[in-house]
């Protein structure tokens, strides 16, 4: 009975600093982990296999110098659809803090909004996570927002556009 109560209290704080020791080991990322291409945001860890259903109502475009702009695909007609463009700015990354500023400029209807937010990047298990904080317009308060960014398929994307932009 001793042997086992010493045995807990032996082990437990072992097991304790292991499981702490485990998440401080995650490997850092050294460059941005939104690299070039569309990338969707949900708000939950969604399946690969549906990803290309998420595509279909937006994305946001990323470039290589930290641009970005974010489109929505909406409904204009039957079987024809509109691309707008809903958000644009830049972004920078710091690989020091795991992080990334963004600041641009968000549109609602014909009214435009500053764009400042900051971004914390994670891996949580094969999904990367990212905490957003921003600054809600309407409450002026600040805001949380957790996300598993996932890219677009290229096809997905090529399809959308060729659909939403028609040749002249």
């Amino acid at each position: 009975m001793i042997a086992r109560g010493f045995a807990k209290a032996v082990l437990a704080p072992a097991l304790v600093a292991g499981g702490v020791l485990a998440g401080y080991a995650q490997e850092r990322f050294g460059e941005n982990p939104i690299k070039e291409g569309a990338w969707v945001y949900p708000t939950e860890k969604i399946a690969p296999a549906i990803i290309e259903a998420f595509c279909q109502s937006g994305f946001s475009m990323h470039f290589a110098d930290g641009g970005f702009f974010t489109v929505l695909n909406q409904p204009i007609a039957k079987m024809k659809k509109k691309l707008s463009v809903d958000t644009s700015g830049t972004c920078a990354f710091n690989a020091e803090k795991q992080t990334s500023t963004c600041a641009g400029t968000e549109t609602d209807g014909r009214r435009k909004f500053a764009l400042n937010e900051e971004n914390i990047f994670e891996r949580d298990g094969s999904y990367l996570k990212v905490t957003t904080s921003f600054v809600d317009r309407d409450t002026k308060e600040k805001v949380t927002l957790v996300t598993y960014p996932m890219r677009c398929p290229d096809k997905v994307v090529r399809e959308i556009l060729i659909k939403a932009i028609p040749p002249k």
